[in-house]
């Protein structure tokens, strides 16, 4: 799976603004950092990562019980994932973790009560302890199109990899997103944090708005697919040496590549990892001030041997 080629530049554009958010629980939560990115799509194929969240519609304190999180004042049943006709398969919110140990990791809500939300794959250490918490909507694939110029109904897709090492299509039509069977509405499907799409199309542009996401960020990484990822950087690139990617991957074995963003995929760099630093493609460690980098709002692909988890570094402390 696991070269260099012409790069042709692309913009990015960022405007930052700040406002208080008022939640759908009647509470107050943090104030966040919004703004905008546009990013220029050259004929072909990239990768293309969600550079921002969706504001919380809570945030605080929740003590967790088995496969819960407790929120108090809620309206019962408005999270079950059974009321979102316009979503079936899909989950509309989550919860993600804030602070401590589990920092970054998240949750698909399944249900609700009037004082905690139902969710699954919850680490058993966790239970009985107090977390931060925040409750998001998910970013789907109509967030990426809102304000799309240039793409074109059917011919414009997008693949994105499953847990399993098979691949979901969704193709572009009038403003939004069909299936497979191009027919099924499927504009709701989820991009999750830290994750990217294989975007397909003629050119065009993109700009997508939201919340710029100041904590670490958890990326399950699946040994059957191809693990297409990417730093939630919407302004700036990463260096490669700042993905603190090292460790999940296992030494000599597992790596990944980077690819220009001209449209025609061709592979950049190579990487590898002895377990607590980067390699190179030759296996020899790369230089700490190597310039090396990732692109804001693109993507890398990852292949690891067995299932693990990329805890992707704070913006804040690169």
């Amino acid at each position: 799976m696991i070269g260099h080629s012409k790069f042709i530049p692309f913009i990015v554009s960022l405007v930052i603004a700040t406002g208080c958010v008022a939640d759908a629980l009647a509470q107050t939560v943090s104030t966040p950092v919004v703004g905008f990115s546009k990013v220029n799509l050259p004929t072909g194929t990239v990768y293309l990562v969600p550079g921002f969240v969706k504001a919380p519609v809570f945030s605080g304190s929740s003590l967790v019980t088995g496969q819960s999180f407790g929120v108090s004042g809620l309206t019962s049943g408005s999270f079950n994932e059974s009321n979102y006709n316009d979503r079936p398969n899909y989950p509309k919110f989550y919860v993600e973790i804030t602070s401590g140990a589990y920092e970054g990791y998240s949750f698909d809500i399944n249900s609700n009560t009037g004082s905690a939300v139902s969710v699954s794959g919850v680490p058993a250490a966790l239970n009985g302890t107090t977390v931060s918490i925040a409750i998001r909507p998910h970013v789907v694939l109509d967030d990426l199109v809102q304000g799309q110029i240039g793409l074109v109904d059917y011919d414009s897709a997008v693949n994105m990899p499953n847990p399993d090492g098979t691949t979901t299509t969704r193709f572009y039509a009038s403003g939004s997103w069909i299936a497979e069977d191009f027919s099924t509405p499927a504009g709701h499907t989820v991009v999750y944090p830290g994750n990217a799409v294989a975007l397909s199309s003629s050119g065009g542009s993109l700009t997508t708005t939201g919340v710029v996401k100041s904590t670490k960020t958890a990326v399950p990484l699946y040994s059957a697919a191809v693990n297409y990822v990417g730093q939630m950087n919407p302004s700036s690139s990463t260096k490669i040496n700042n993905l603190q990617i090292a460790a999940p991957l296992s030494p000599y074995l597992d790596g990944f590549n980077t690819f220009s963003i001209d449209g025609s995929m061709t592979t950049v760099g190579t990487y590898f990892s002895d377990g607590a630093a980067v390699l190179d493609a030759g296996y020899s460690p790369l230089d700490p001030t190597a310039s090396d980098a990732v692109n804001s709002n693109f993507g890398f692909a990852v292949s690891v041997s067995s299932d693990t988890v990329w805890i992707m570094p704070s913006l804040l402390t690169q």
